[in-house]
C-alpha cells in the first residue's frame, strides 16, 4: 500500500514537472511582456491566471455608461468578421495565438500610431510602456490634467505588441462596451482586478486588411480623446 502511494506520488510529480516545463516554454514563446522572462515571471503569471475575470461581458460597464467621464467618442462600429482569435491562457503577457496580420498591414499599423501621435502632438507623446516595459506607448503628456483613467495609468493610453500586432487601449466605458460588442477586442482579464489597470483597459485584435486598419485608427483616436478629456 505504501509502495503504491509512493509510486503514485512519483508519477504525479513527474507529470506535473512535464506540464510545468511545457507551459513555461509556451509562455516564453509569447515574447517579452510586463513580467521578467524567467521562472519567477512564469510563477507570477501562473498565480494571476487564478484571478482572471470574464473578458467578453460588458455588464461591468453598465453602471459607468452615462456617468461623468463615460462619454462615447466612437460612432457605431461594424461587426468584425470571423470568430474572435484564440487568446493565450496567461494574463501577462496578454497575447493571441492566431489571426496575425501580414507584414504590410503590420507596418501600416505603426503608421497609424505615428499619425495619431502627430495629430495629437499637443496632448500625447511616445514613451516606454509602463505595462509592457519593452516597447513604446502613446502617453498623455500631462496625465494629472487628464481623465481619472489617465492618472491611474500614468498617462499610458495605447501600445502595440510587437509579437502579434495586437494592442491595448484604454477607452471610456461606452466605447469599451462598443468595442467588445462589435467583436474588435476584449477586456484584459485583470482589468479592474489589479489596481493599476482601469476596467476599460481593452485588448484590441490586430487588423488583417485595410478596412480593419481604418477601424483601429478610429479606436486609437477614441482612446486618446478619452484619456485627454478633463473629467
Amino acid at each position: 500500500m505504501r509502495r503504491s502511494a509512493a509510486l503514485a506520488a512519483v508519477v504525479a510529480g513527474a507529470l506535473a514537472g512535464t506540464w510545468a516545463r511545457r507551459d513555461y516554454r509556451a509562455w516564453l514563446a509569447l515574447g517579452e511582456g510586463g513580467l521578467p522572462a524567467n521562472p519567477k515571471g512564469w510563477l507570477i503569471t501562473s498565480y494571476l491566471r487564478l484571478r482572471k475575470a470574464d473578458s467578453i461581458t460588458t455588464k461591468v460597464y453598465a453602471a459607468q455608461i452615462g456617468a461623468l467621464g463615460a462619454a462615447a467618442h466612437l460612432g457605431p462600429l461594424p461587426r468584425r468578421r470571423d470568430p474572435r482569435p484564440t487568446i493565450a491562457p496567461w494574463p501577462i503577457p496578454h497575447r493571441q495565438l492566431d489571426q496575425f496580420p501580414g507584414p504590410e498591414i503590420r507596418a501600416a499599423l505603426d503608421g497609424v500610431f505615428e499619425d495619431a501621435l502627430n495629430r495629437h502632438a499637443d496632448t500625447v507623446d511616445s514613451r516606454l510602456s509602463r505595462f509592457e516595459k519593452h516597447n513604446l506607448a502613446v502617453t498623455v503628456r500631462e496625465p494629472a490634467a487628464g481623465h481619472a483613467d489617465a492618472r491611474l495609468s500614468a498617462g499610458e493610453t495605447a501600445h502595440i505588441h510587437p509579437h502579434d500586432g495586437s494592442m491595448h487601449m484604454i477607452f471610456s466605458a461606452a466605447d469599451a462596451a462598443n468595442v467588445l460588442d462589435a467583436g474588435w477586442g476584449e477586456r484584459h482579464p485583470l482589468a479592474g482586478v489589479l489596481p493599476e489597470l482601469p476596467s476599460t483597459y481593452v485588448y484590441v485584435y490586430p487588423p488583417r486588411d485595410g478596412a480593419e486598419l481604418a477601424i483601429v485608427a478610429q479606436l486609437l483616436n477614441a482612446a486618446i480623446e478619452h484619456m485627454t478629456s478633463t473629467c
